[in-house]
């Protein structure tokens, strides 16, 4: 793999994302490389299972608030970090030193049911009440805004009459599973090799159908 992308994640729960990304990683499937995984939450497992698999790990104190961004963007700087990735990562991420440097995942088909509070099985829960008959994911830019920025790929799949939040996270995870790594290929393909900027001319709402990527 010749100068991989070097790619931190920040966590706040099991780490499933993370684990996808270094399988492919390992496998040669992304040419990428996990610099550091990062949590700002204590005793986040995601934080342990990337120790187990050799990556660098840091738990950045929530406490003092008031330096808690600076402290991660020295974390992050340290590590040689090029591209932040928000891998279930739960708190407003202070995106100004990393515009267009830092993408988020969501579980639906943003601009619909994101924002504050809508993550996890909040979402599914949403989409369900909502009658919507499609779901997915959605990788987009970081902006100051929760769920906002530009989109730079969706993945959908299908909403089941027989549906709880637990069948359709799992559906939709098996989408994210793929968007990921897709969309972090588009951007190393950016950075590299002078592609198009990811995500430029996708309007919200579009989708790329499972198996089209």
């Amino acid at each position: 793999m010749s100068d991989p992308l070097r790619i931190a994640c920040l966590v706040s729960g099991g780490g499933r994302s993370v684990m996808n990304l270094q399988d492919r990683i390992e496998a040669g499937k992304l040419a990428a490389r996990i610099v550091l995984v990062a949590a700002t939450r204590p005793e986040v497992p995601a934080l342990q299972r990337a120790r187990t698999r050799g990556l660098a790990v840091t738990e950045i104190a929530a406490e003092p608030r008031a330096t808690v961004d600076d402290r991660l963007d020295t974390a992050l700087q340290a590590a040689g970090t090029e591209v932040v990735v928000l891998a279930g990562y739960l708190r407003l991420f202070r995106c100004r030193s990393w515009m267009d440097r830092c993408v988020n995942i969501h579980p639906a088909l943003l601009p619909r049911h994101g924002g504050p509070g809508m993550w996890g099985h909040h979402v599914h829960q949403a989409v369900l009440a909502a009658g919507d008959r499609q779901s997915g994911c959605t990788v987009h830019w970081v902006d100051d805004r929760y769920d906002h920025g530009e989109p730079i790929l969706q993945r959908t799949c299908e909403v089941l009459p027989s549906d709880t939040p637990d069948t359709l996270a799992a559906r939709v995870f098996a989408e994210e599973l793929e968007a990921l790594p897709a969309a972090i290929a588009q951007i190393a393909a950016w950075l590299r090799r002078g592609a198009p900027r990811p995500g430029t001319g996708m309007a919200a709402g579009t989708s790329t159908p499972p198996g089209r990527i």
